[in-house]
């Protein structure tokens, strides 16, 4: 299983394209969430359009595809890297059934966000509109109207993979009939064809006739980023005396991560070591 991300441009018509695949870090996202098929769906999704979204925007630091809304889907977010790794979690009501509902159903009343945080510079927040019926055709709608590049996006996904295929026009993009020749090729794509071919020979078959120069294949990668550190970090802003009581109960304080669920154990001795090593910090 390979999960990548291949960037290739259509030099004769002046437009790139973006064509993603991820399946072993897709798998690695919903392990043990036992998140129902609809909200699944749309997190592997986000997830694809995450990564080319990162390539896209071209920053270096991290960046958060983040969905929220007052029903029964909560929150979903997807968090990736200029390195593309990512990851991504879901939050919604569990005695909801969720069989049957669409996209619309699920973002109703909903707000979707793009946020930048470069490593250098300032941080950057552009808000999506959900007027549309898919979430490729709301990022399209963001591409065409916040960064004015015409952009189409086509998504599929399976239980345990989701690929993703973008086309969008470059400043010197020769002329409309360009853009519009390449999308009825891509239009073309199915959802079988899409999950079962692999990415060059996928390529190969749809635009055949056209001349694609390959800009670059990159890895990309499940990442949690999760430490014992940070847990401990995590755990070191509870009021020492709620740490007390639940130690007192049950001899350790555990703290699980909320994206790869991944569980820490800390004693009593861990947690005051911790308090005294960041007791000399601050001091010096």
């Amino acid at each position: 299983m390979s999960d990548q991300n291949h960037r290739f441009i259509f030099d004769s018509h002046g437009i790139r394209g973006e064509l993603v695949e991820l399946e072993s870090s897709i798998q690695s996202m919903l392990d043990k969430h036992n998140y129902p098929v609809a909200i699944a769906d749309l997190l592997q999704q986000v997830a694809a359009v995450s990564i080319m979204l990162t390539t896209t925007l071209k920053f270096e630091g991290k960046m958060s595809v983040q969905l929220q809304t007052t029903g029964n889907l909560k929150l979903l977010v997807v968090q990736s890297t200029n390195q593309l790794k990512y990851r991504g979690i879901a939050r919604y009501d569990e005695q909801v059934n969720y069989a049957g509902l669409s996209f619309s159903d699920l973002i109703k009343d909903g707000q979707l966000s793009i946020t930048i945080e470069p490593k250098k510079g300032k941080r950057y927040q552009g808000l999506v509109s959900l007027e549309r019926d898919s979430f490729a055709k709301c990022i399209e709608d963001y591409f065409n109207q916040s960064e004015q590049l015409k952009t189409r996006i086509w998504l599929f996904n399976n239980d345990s993979k989701v690929v993703g295929l973008m086309l969008q026009a470059l400043p010197d993009m020769l002329n409309q009939d360009s853009f519009d020749h390449l999308v009825y090729l891509a239009e073309t794509l199915t959802e079988q064809e899409s999950l079962s071919i692999e990415p060059q020979i996928l390529l190969t078959r749809l635009f055949h006739q056209e001349s694609i120069r390959d800009l670059l294949v990159q890895d990309v990668k499940f990442h949690c980023g999760c430490s014992q550190k940070k847990m401990l970090n995590s755990v070191a802003l509870f009021p020492e005396h709620e740490l007390q009581e639940i130690l007192q109960q049950k001899n350790k304080i555990t703290v699980k991560c909320e994206f790869c669920l991944t569980s820490f154990d800390f004693s009593e001795l861990d947690i005051k070591s911790h308090h005294a090593v960041a007791g000399n910090q601050t001091k010096h």
